[in-house]
């Protein structure tokens, strides 16, 4: 059978693997793959600044599939997500009140470490924002989208599933006029969401080089809680 060039094109930017039952599987030096295992469909990918292993869809226990078991993972090329800038972001959200702000965590390669920033806003109001992103180097991506609820608490509406898209880790901040904000982090991972700890939900810790605290819960640590 001769495979069509589109789904070569499209098996060469994404592969299917099975993951072996016995032995190692192979290491993903870069981009995304699908991978088929005994306990379900992951899909896997590695960024400069991200690689993650995330769950799509179980299978049925029977017949048993002759593969092997494979765990979620997240780990972040820079460590962990400090929350000083979070902090910071949420006092700028504060001087924006009763207005939303947007921002993010900007991931840079040649440094490998992340940046706030706090973006323009073009139009906002208690329910909404609209704002223009700073111009990215060519080592510079978004990892973390921000972005604030004002008075409102934190979720995630269909606006934000909407705008979600590609590969990000997400955070929403509400309550903000509270000594304590409600807050919502989750994995976009191209349309399927996956959620994760928040600041006041994880376990904090400091970095011992910066005397911050930071979440090792959203760091290098395999999350062994997320069901599988």
């Amino acid at each position: 059978m001769t495979l069509d060039p589109r789904d070569a094109a499209l098996l060469a930017a994404c592969p299917c693997v099975a993951v072996p039952r016995f032995g190692a599987l192979p290491p993903l030096d870069g981009g995304q793959r699908t991978l088929v295992a005994a306990n379900g469909v992951f899909a896997e990918v590695r960024l400069p600044w991200l690689h993650c292993i995330v769950r799509l869809a179980g299978l049925p226990a029977r017949p048993p599939l002759p593969y092997g078991i494979v765990r979620e993972q997240l780990a972040f090329a820079f460590g962990v997500i400090p929350m000083a800038d979070l902090h910071a972001f949420i006092e700028a959200g504060r001087e924006a009140l009763p207005n939303e702000l947007a921002g993010g965590l900007i991931y840079s390669a040649r440094t490998n470490r992340l940046q706030l920033a706090v973006y323009s806003a073009e139009e906002a109001g208690p329910g909404m924002v609209r704002y223009r992103m700073p111009e990215l180097d060519d080592d510079e991506t978004l990892a973390v989208d921000l972005h604030t609820h004002g008075r409102l608490p934190a979720f995630w509406s269909s606006t934000d599933d909407a705008d979600d898209q590609g590969i990000k880790v997400c955070g929403v901040f509400g309550d903000i006029h509270r000594a304590t904000p409600s807050a919502a982090f989750r994995l976009a991972f191209n349309g399927h969401f996956k959620a994760l700890p928040h600041p006041w939900s994880a376990r904090s810790t400091v970095d011992p080089a910066s005397g911050t605290p930071t979440l090792d819960a959203l760091g290098f640590e395999e999350i062994d809680a997320w069901n599988i």
